[in-house]
Parts: structure tokens; C-alpha cells; sequence
């Protein structure tokens, strides 16, 4: 039965399918009859990846429920074939931008919180499809997931997955303020959280996102900060044509890179370990030249009466962010000039800024 029902309904339209499926319905004593039917025909259109009409089905047998029809009997037994497919289906559909399908996938899995989790990690960990769209329905229930206890949520998320849920987030516009909240404070606040920060830089390694890195420019744990600046470069290093990945870095950066040098919000710069400030240094190259002028040569003229060796390296450590931008930006040499003519101003630091003005073999 099975396998004629399946070549009775390959290759034919869905309106055929369904009339052979009312007539059945209508022709048998036990409803029951009509369910090997529905599996082949089901079975056909997954195994033929017709997308499209596994969601027209799909409404039109809930819709046929919703209304009383008898067809509609058939919607339960649909609904629990397409779920126990769901994997499939899905990551089958990324290609498809369809609305109807993505709504479909979305009412398939309702509520069903752990099947969601088991979807999404199935797909991120065999596909890592970081590009692909869910709708909205299903956004707002991994949010509502993560909402619940957002550190189980970190704990049993796949990292694949936890790289895309963390990166889709400022693109959603109901994404509320106390959610973003919640992250941030995980990263700079929580005192027992450094393995939670490691998950979440475990899945900033495979899939960056901007928005999140540069939060942990501000952390004070030293290995999470390190791990975030050498990801950044990483980054940024390995997609520099990549106009809108460095784009969204350009915009802001110099707002986290002014935090952490100048205004030491969460800990004082010029404590942290010299490979801190040299990658703080280098991922300054990839910016506009802003952090120069607006950060650099405020560093430089910081008071340092007594010499302190720490705020001299934090000075010299930016020597090559100032020698990248030296002939982009008109007016940075003259600005330089008046550090040279500053009595304040550390020796070891003038001679590294002279050789930038006037060149290396200046005396």
C-alpha cells in the first residue's frame, strides 16, 4: 500500500493529492485507513524537497481542523510526521525565503522549548549555516529560553549556535534592553562567570561579532580581554576587504577603545600586561584614525612626574598606531610637534615620536 501510494502521488500536483486523500476519507469506514496515505505523501514531498507545498499542506490541513472539515482529521498525524522531520526540513528550507515556510517550521514546533534547542544545535553543529534566517516566532522563543535562565542557556547551547544567537541579537528590534543587559553583565560583572565568558568567547572564535567583543575589551579578567583583542585582530586581519564586517568595527570601537585607555572604566590601563596594549595598538591600524587623535595623543600627554615605568610602556606601545596614520591624517604631525615641544613628556617617548616627524635617521 505504502509504496503505490507513494508512485500514486509522485511528480503530481498537491491539489491531486489532496482529492485523493478526501476521497479516500469519504470512501472508507474507518479514518484510520487514510493515514498510510498521508505518510506516502508526506514522504514524497520530503524526499522530492517540494518545500513549498509541505507548508500549503500544512495550512491547509490545520486551517481544515480549524474549521470542522473532515480532511482536518488529518492534521494531528501531519503535524507529527513533519515534526519527527524537522531537522531535515529545516535546514532543507534555509535556501527557501519564504514566509508561509518559515511560519510552518515556527507553529510545527510550538512550545516545545527542548526540540527547539535540539533543532537549532543539530543544525549549527553539522552546518554552522550562520547567514541563515529564522522568523521571528522563533526568535522570540529562544530569547524567551534564554530569558528563563540565561545560564543554562549558555551551558547546554551548542557553540555553533551560541556564535549565531549572540551575533543575530542587535538585528532583532524586539530584542529588549534588560536582555542585552544580562550579557553584558555576565561579561564584566559576574564574579563567578569566567566559564560562562569562555563558552561565549568559544563561539566568538568560530563566528565574530563585533557587538560582544568589544564589551570584553572593558572586562577585567585579563584571559577574557586577551582572547577578545586577539579574535578582533584575527578577524579583522583575515577579512580586511570585507568593507562591512570592518565597517561595523570602524562605528564602534573608538567608544570601547576610549573607555578602556583613557577613562580605565574597569581597570587601569596601564597595569595590564604589555601584549594587552600592543594588540590594543594594532587594532587601532584597522580603524578610520580616530582612537589617534581622540585617544593616542591624550595617552601621551599624560602627567607621568614620577616616572612610572608602567604609563611609559602604555605610551610607547601606541608608537606604531601613531606611524600608521601618519601620512593620512593632516594635521596628526603638527599635533605630535607640540608633544616634542612638552616638557611633561617622558624622553624615550619624544624620541619615539620625533622618529615618526622627521623620520628615522633624525638625531
Amino acid at each position: 500500500m505504502m509504496d503505490s501510494s507513494r508512485n500514486l502521488f509522485k511528480d503530481r500536483p498537491l491539489k491531486n493529492c489532496i482529492e485523493h486523500l478526501e476521497e479516500l476519507l469519504a470512501s472508507s469506514e474507518d479514518k484510520e485507513n487514510v493515514l498510510p496515505a498521508l505518510n506516502a505523501l508526506i514522504e514524497n514531498l520530503i524526499e522530492s524537497n517540494r518545500m513549498f507545498d509541505i507548508a500549503s499542506i500544512y495550512i491547509f490541513l490545520k486551517s481544515a481542523a480549524a474549521n470542522g472539515k473532515e480532511i482536518g482529521f488529518c492534521f494531528e498525524h501531519a503535524n507529527r510526521i513533519l515534526k519527527q522531520n524537522i531537522n531535515d526540513l529545516f535546514t532543507k528550507s534555509i535556501t527557501y525565503n519564504n514566509t508561509e515556510l518559515r511560519e510552518t517550521f515556527s507553529d510545527i514546533l510550538g512550545n516545545d522549548t527542548g526540540r527547539l534547542m535540539e533543532l537549532v544545535s543539530f543544525i549549527f553543529r553539522k552546518y554552522r549555516l550562520f547567514e541563515m534566517k529564522f522568523s521571528d516566532n522563533i526568535h522570540k522563543q529562544l530569547i524567551k529560553v534564554a530569558e528563563k535562565d540565561i545560564h543554562s542557556f549558555i551551558e547546554h547551547a551548542d557553540s555553533n549556535f551560541l556564535a549565531f544567537y549572540l551575533s543575530t541579537l542587535p538585528e532583532l528590534s524586539f530584542v529588549s534592553r534588560d536582555h542585552i543587559e544580562r550579557w553584558i553583565h555576565i561579561i564584566l560583572y559576574q564574579i563567578d562567570g569566567a566559564g560562562y565568558t569562555q563558552k561565549i568567547l568559544d563561539a566568538m572564535g568560530i563566528h565574530p561579532s563585533f557587538n560582544f567583543l568589544l564589551i570584553f575589551m572593558l572586562s577585567p579578567r585579563e584571559h577574557d580581554r586577551f582572547r577578545a583583542l586577539s579574535t578582533m585582530k584575527e578577524a579583522l586581519s583575515l577579512k580586511r576587504r570585507d568593507n562591512g564586517f570592518r565597517n561595523l568595527f570602524v562605528k564602534n570601537s573608538p567608544y570601547f577603545i576610549r573607555k578602556a585607555v583613557i577613562e580605565s572604566a574597569f581597570y587601569d590601563f596601564h597595569e595590564i600586561p604589555i601584549a594587552h596594549k600592543e594588540l590594543f595598538s594594532q587594532l587601532i591600524c584597522f580603524t578610520d584614525g580616530k582612537p589617534v587623535k581622540d585617544v593616542i595623543i591624550p595617552l601621551l600627554k599624560t602627567e607621568n612626574a614620577g616616572k612610572y615605568r608602567k604609563i611609559t610602556e602604555s605610551k610607547l606601545a601606541f608608537v606604531p598606531a601613531i606611524g600608521n596614520f601618519a601620512d593620512e591624517i593632516p594635521d596628526l604631525k603638527p599635533l605630535l610637534t607640540l608633544i616634542l615641544r612638552d616638557p611633561g613628556v617622558e624622553i624615550e617617548v619624544k624620541e619615539a615620536v620625533r622618529k615618526i616627524v622627521y623620520g628615522k635617521n633624525e638625531r
